[in-house]
Order: structure tokens, then sequence, then C-alpha cells
């Protein structure tokens, strides 16, 4: 008697946002993504992902330190290898539109390509 056994590929991701939550002691001589309100800012992507119907394709997650501290909040996009400095609630909206157009990068967010990190 032989078992068959079935493999489930998981769906490929065509977009998968990571925003940094990292958290430092208090008293730390570095910055922190969660000091600029991140933790509010990952739930409005979540809220953002919901709001559009869990597009196939599309997941929202948090992360630790992404090492790009002094820029943040902090999120990237996979599998595009985005970086993005500085995003507000305000910007989530249009993360969402323009990379589920596939319209490209929300360039005045982007860090720049010589980004020392910590």
């Amino acid at each position: 008697m032989s078992t068959v056994s079935t493999v489930r590929a998981v769906a490929p991701r065509k977009i998968h946002f990571f925003v940094c939550t990292n958290e430092r002691p208090e008293g730390s001589t570095m910055p922190c993504c969660a000091a600029r309100d991140s933790r509010a800012l990952l739930r409005a992507f979540q809220a953002e992902h919901a709001r559009r119907g869990y597009p196939r394709g599309v997941k929202v997650s948090g992360s630790t330190c992404l090492t790009t501290c002094q820029c943040g909040p902090t999120v990237v996009l996979y599998p595009d290898a985005l970086w993005y400095g500085g995003v507000t609630h305000a910007d989530v909206s249009e993360l969402f539109d323009t990379h589920l157009s596939g319209s490209g990068p929300v360039e005045r967010l982007l860090l720049p390509d010589d980004m020392q990190v910590w």
C-alpha cells in the first residue's frame, strides 16, 4: 500500500509589506521605529489590507529592526526590495494604490541607495 502525499504550494506573494515595529529600551541612544508610532502604522497597513478585501498575493507583516532606524518608520516592500522611510498613516493608501497598480515606487518615500545602516 502506497501513501500519496499531497503538496500544496503557497500562493506567490506579489506584494509583501514589512513594517518595522522595533522598540529599543528607554534611554537608548539609538532611535527606533516604535517610538515613531510604527505599531499604529502597522495597524493602518492591516486595516487597509482588510478594507481592500485581502487581495490575493498581498501580505502585510510586522518586523523587528530593519536597521534604518534614523529614517523610521521604515517599510520594506518585497519582492521589489523597495525601502521606504518616514512613512506615515497618510501614505498607506498611496503605497497600496501604487503597488497594486504596478505603477512603480512612491519616489518621495524611497530611502537613498547609499543609506547607511546602523
